[in-house]
């Protein structure tokens, strides 16, 4: 068999639809409530989606699918619920017949076996408009630092680089997959924290070879690392932690003439929100081709934002994906709020892997964070969108974000046309209280056209303007 990275589609398509087969039947369908809920509500049973073909036509869920009334503790839901019976009914092959010869000689060898398969020991936080815990078991983090020595492969590292990262300590799956992926790619890796005292004096008692830095204020910090003089000139990679939309990636690169005696290069790494596995921009094309995946261990596919239907001709486009092999917390077709340009399946043209890569991401796009004159507020825009979609007393529709003049406080504005012979106020109170069930929050404003016309601009798609 290729390596993980240079299977033919034919190889990869085989071994994607055995993978499929096994966590839905074997481990999504019969031990995740969520799941297996959600299943039986839309009327299907786990074969229907035990495959490739029919996962693509599971309508695709999020997490206000999961906590509707934005409680998290339905996030428990997700996470894979099994006993010693269950195991043995579903277990493959190989690691069944490992475990039942150890419980034949020593009962307690078997119990940690079934365990690592099925008890969640690790937690991490995830959510975009709300905050829920992201369960692993033990298998599950062999499964990342499995994964860090392929991240390394494609950033171009190896064993004998030395990674400081100015990432704020933060119970968050990049943070875990980082250090993971130290671990497995037996790289020493010092954590100081984002404070810039620490980090400097952390850059000055190791040779850095890879400097870890948040997209967000990555910039800034540094531009204070190379202002106090901190010892910069072994660093070969600067590795950004986001991804970094296009400004963030400019003012970083920016920064980074700042670096005396080196010519570090500047790629992005990022764990879409909900998974575990960090995917990375390969070395050869310096950010060019996309951020690569891990095809055997998760399906990446696109959707309509506004919809959440299969993705049309023209994007941008919502990232879904469907983790394969992990247990912990399991999802299926995930709306991650991510979007993207595209997903392109053919060999990068830089560094060659035949694996599926994402251009153009926006992290957590679909979700962002407002400073609203009422509060700090999380807009999920994919709920909004739902609430005003197919409504009988709206024809069309616009959300426009942006930023007052006046005082500079984020306003999210919903424009609405109504079909003739509905009466605005009636439709203006009816969206507003819907927005609210849906999404859990109250427009800036309203707005009921009266002349026929809408917003028309830039942004996320037709109708999600920025």
């Amino acid at each position: 068999m290729a390596s993980w990275d240079s299977l033919t589609t034919r190889q990869l398509t085989a071994q994607r639809e055995a993978a499929v087969r096994t966590q839905v039947l074997d481990a999504v369908a019969p031990f995740s409530p969520f799941w297996r809920s959600r299943l039986s509500a839309l009327g299907r049973t786990a074969k229907d989606v035990a495959s490739l073909s029919g996962l693509r036509e599971l309508p695709a869920a999020g997490e206000r699918d999961v906590c509707p009334d934005g409680n998290p503790s339905g996030a428990a839901g997700l996470v894979l619920q099994a006993k010693e019976s269950g195991y043995a009914l579903h277990a493959d092959g190989p690691a069944l017949r490992k475990a039942l010869g150890r419980r034949l000689t020593k009962p307690d060898d078997y119990r940690e076996i079934v365990e690592a398969d099925t008890r969640p020991t690790s937690y991490v936080y995830a959510g975009q408009a709300l905050r829920f815990p992201v369960a692993s078991t033990r298998s599950d983090l062999d499964v990342v630092a499995r994964t860090g020595a392929r991240l390394w492969q494609v950033l171009g590292l190896s064993r004998v680089d030395i990674v400081v990262s100015a990432l704020p300590a933060a119970s968050s799956a990049l943070v875990q997959a980082l250090s993971l992926a130290a671990l497995g790619a037996s790289s020493p890796l010092f954590a100081p924290g984002g404070q810039v005292e620490h980090v400097v004096s952390t850059l000055n008692m190791v040779d850095t070879t890879v400097l870890v830095l948040p997209a967000v204020g990555g910039a800034e910090l540094l531009g204070h690392l190379t202002d106090v003089g901190a010892a910069l000139s072994s660093v070969t990679t600067v590795l950004v932690a986001g991804p970094p939309d296009p400004r963030e990636r400019s003012a970083i690169a920016d920064a980074m003439a700042g670096i005396r005696d080196s010519r570090p290069v500047l790629l992005a790494v990022h764990v879409p929100d909900g998974h575990r596995l960090p995917w990375a921009e390969c070395r050869e094309s310096g950010g060019r081709t996309g951020l690569h995946t891990y095809p055997d261990l998760e399906v990446v596919e696109t959707i309509d934002p506004e919809t959440g239907e299969q993705a049309g001709r023209q994007g941008p486009y919502e990232v879904v994906l469907t983790q394969l092999g992990l247990r912990g917390t399991a999802l299926l077709r995930w709306r991650t709020g991510d979007v993207a340009d595209a997903v392109e399946e053919e060999a990068c043209r830089s560094c060659g892997r035949t694996v599926p890569r994402v251009l153009g991401l926006h992290g957590g796009a679909l979700v962002p964070h407002l400073m609203l004159r009422t509060g700090p507020q999380a807009a999920d825009l994919r709920a909004i969108a739902s609430a005003l979609s197919g409504r009988p007393d709206v024809k069309d529709w616009r959300v426009v974000i942006g930023r007052s003049v006046r005082d500079g406080a984020d306003e999210l504005f919903v424009h609405v046309l109504p079909p003739g012979g509905v009466e605005q106020a009636d439709v203006a109170v009816a969206v507003a209280r819907d927005l609210r069930l849906a999404a859990g929050m109250l427009p800036s404003q309203v707005i009921v056209s009266d002349d026929g016309r809408l917003p028309d601009g830039t942004g996320l798609s037709q109708r999600l303007l920025t």
